[in-house]
């Protein structure tokens, strides 16, 4: 009898300690599973051109990633057109361009914040020798930040030890057009690093050139040399750049032609050579359309595009080998113009920010790659989305 019960106690003893485990273990993975992001969003803040800018600055969220739900913070105002950012390595710091626009007698800027717990403090700001600012990116030591120009230049800035942009040691005025409408002059639209940050592309859109820098981090005075240019199919208008996670390929969205490129990249001569080029549209699609985006997802299954006209996202799986495209599907962006677009940095869900329409559109990327509309937020005309 008494063997009975001390074999009973023990049972129920380790029945209970398997509960407990088994709960302990279920609190650890929530725990773990409901991170928080930071996320910043550009904004058109003027009416300019065809522009109805609307937005305050840039606005400043946090990303619920257990949901991917996005909770405005604050606002950092006093900045004209914010229309593109980035941010450090570290997440001190945040880098915006700012779009003055032609109606003003000045060139564009760019503006360096350092980051507190919620808001943006002002660092300095510098020239940008041209107007129309539309990219800007830096590297992940925060040594130089680069800057494009639409209307033709681009420019490079020592960044100081306080997080401040130094004034441009390099910049650079783009001459040539091609055979578009709107290839009537040079249109440098990025400045993109390659994985190894040793070498710089620039997608020319008025051109069809991605150009080629060597980087010089050891001579600030002259930080970019040019070495080459690559053509990409004429009348494409290249204009956002990317580079896969793991695999020596590169990928950029035409904004004209309305297709993605993939090019094989290699590191020691920083040569682009063109291997595909896949459309971004339905085939039985009619309208007006250009693209304007594209991301791979952190694991570097997926590949995704904008179309603005036919407003949506278009999605392509990656092949783990060759890096080739396969069209998943489109997805529409429940709004107008998709500017930009951001994937979480889990890689669960896609946020697109539609222009025109005022809205950020959160769809969730399945294991197969397919969006799911999932929620909408509020934003006046926003064009740029980063997390951190």
């Amino acid at each position: 009898m008494q063997y009975l019960k001390l074999c009973t106690f023990l049972l129920a003893l380790t029945v209970l300690l398997g509960c407990e485990s088994g709960t302990k273990t279920t609190q650890n993975t929530s725990t773990k599973a409901a991170k928080t992001y930071a996320a910043f969003i550009g904004t058109y803040s003027k009416k300019e051109g065809h522009v109805d800018g609307k937005g305050e600055g840039i606005y400043l969220y946090q990303l619920d990633s257990a949901t991917g739900y996005l909770d405005k913070i604050g606002v950092q105002d006093g900045i004209v057109n914010p229309s593109f950012l980035t941010l450090s390595a570290d997440g001190k710091y945040l880098y915006a361009v700012e779009e003055i626009g032609s109606d003003v007698d000045e060139a564009g800027r760019v503006v360096a914040y350092r980051r507190a717990d919620d808001h943006l403090e002002k660092i300095n700001q510098q020239p940008t020798f041209a107007f129309a600012p539309c990219h800007v990116s830096t590297d992940s030591k925060g040594r130089y930040v680069f800057v494009a120009n639409y209307v033709g230049v681009i420019a490079v800035y020592p960044v100081a030890a306080n997080g401040g942009l130094e004034a441009a040691t390099f910049h650079e005025a783009f001459q040539g057009k091609g055979p578009h409408s709107r290839q009537d002059a040079s249109h440098p639209h990025s400045v993109n690093l390659s994985p190894d940050e040793q070498y710089l592309y620039v997608p020319d859109l008025g051109t069809d050139n991605i150009y080629t820098y060597k980087i010089n981090y050891d001579t600030p005075q002259k930080p970019l040399t040019k070495i080459g240019a690559t053509k990409v199919h004429p009348t494409s208008g290249p204009r956002h750049f990317t580079f896969h996670p793991t695999m020596p390929k590169a990928y950029v969205v035409n904004e004209l032609s309305c297709t993605v490129t993939l090019m094989n990249w290699d590191k020691n001569t920083g040569k682009l050579d063109t291997v595909q080029s896949i459309s971004t549209l339905p085939a039985d699609f009619k309208g007006d359309n250009n693209c304007s985006d594209l991301h791979i997802t952190p694991n570097g299954q997926f590949l995704y595009a904008a179309n603005r006209g036919h407003n949506s996202i278009v999605g392509y799986s990656i092949d783990p080998n060759t890096g080739a495209l396969s069209l998943i599907g489109h997805a529409p962006t429940q709004g107008e113009v998709p500017r930009n677009f951001a994937i979480s940095p889990d890689g669960r869900f896609l946020y697109a920010a539609n222009q025109n329409s005022d809205n950020i559109v959160i769809l969730s990327i399945g294991t197969d790659g397919k969006l799911k509309y999932r929620k909408e937020e509020k934003v006046f005309t926003p064009v740029c989305i980063q997390f951190q």
